[in-house]
């Protein structure tokens, strides 16, 4: 198998055709179709299906393809690097975040990233489930809280509270916390998660809050929408009601004592750290210079 063809392949894979191939490349589409069918007839199996209007992987070409982008991306990556001894960052570069982090901050920091970088092309995609950097050919994720992973490497970047906060015309189930005639307190909560009935805050005074959820909804902004209209308390990541506290659209009854919200960049153990991922994770250090928000 000659690896110039599996290049050419790979390259007409994730472009997703010999057209766009041929654009991002500049090289003809004849000369991209012929290596391809060269590759294909060294291997016996047809990687392509080829149809008037756009061409599609067979089972056979995406299996080459999931094993082989990957790989042969660190090479190029190695090659610029030992090319260029200041190993400039530069090409395209892909992230994968949370969707509440990319709503709130990924289009500030993206494009303050691009222009202290402009020879690197970001792309960022967002996605709560949790993607696999290889097979999907990321070069980094945002995750929250990641569980342990030997295959993949990063730093956390943020540490973020949880507070419990209310609209001011709610603030009258705050004076009765931790009276012996207090009474559940109406609270907000997200449907996705096991939620407790005693929630708890930390002090001084510690203050255990019994709570009656009045409202389920899927995703942490609704939530803060809901609070800020009055129809009950919530527990929210500090970074996502920051501007109301400031503002005095919500108040903050105290810190939970539910374990921190952390923000991890990671990539890839088995990759080449390139100098386009190590300056993205170097951006977010410097973006966020206290761990803690």
């Amino acid at each position: 198998m000659n690896l110039d063809d599996l290049s050419d392949f790979v390259l007409v894979a994730s472009n997703g055709g010999f057209a766009q191939a041929s654009r991002t490349s500049g090289r003809p589409k004849a000369s991209l179709s012929r290596k391809v069918m060269e590759l294909e007839a060294s291997l016996g199996v047809r990687l392509f299906e080829r149809g008037a209007r756009a061409v599609h992987l067979t089972e056979e070409g995406e299996l080459l393809f999931s094993r082989t982008a990957g790989p042969l991306t660190e090479i190029a990556a190695v090659a610029d690097t030992l090319r260029d001894g200041r190993a400039q960052p530069r090409g395209r570069l892909r992230v994968n975040v949370p969707t509440l982090f990319g709503q709130m901050l990924m289009g500030q920091l993206a494009a303050k990233f691009s222009m202290a970088y402009p020879e690197v092309t970001l792309e960022v995609t967002m996605d709560d489930r949790a993607v696999d950097l290889v097979s999907e050919g990321y070069d980094l994720v945002i995750r929250i809280n990641p569980e342990p992973d030997s295959e993949l490497v990063g730093r956390c970047f943020v540490r973020d509270q949880l507070l419990l906060v209310a609209a001011p015309s709610f603030i009258g189930h705050r004076n009765i916390l931790g009276s012996p005639d207090q009474k559940p307190v109406p609270v907000v909560v997200r449907n996705s998660v096991r939620n407790k009935s005693v929630w708890q805050i930390s002090g001084p005074p510690d203050l255990e809050i019994q709570t009656q959820p009045v409202l389920e909804l899927p995703a942490l902004t609704m939530i803060r929408d809901a609070v800020l209209t009055g129809i009950g308390a919530a527990k929210l990541p500090r970074l996502l009601v920051a501007e109301d506290l400031a503002a005095g659209r919500l108040v903050c009854w105290g810190t939970l004592t539910d374990q921190p919200s952390e923000l991890w960049v990671l990539h890839a153990s088995r990759r080449f750290a390139s100098a386009k991922v190590k300056a993205f994770m170097e951006f977010l250090k410097t973006a966020f210079p206290d761990e803690w928000i």
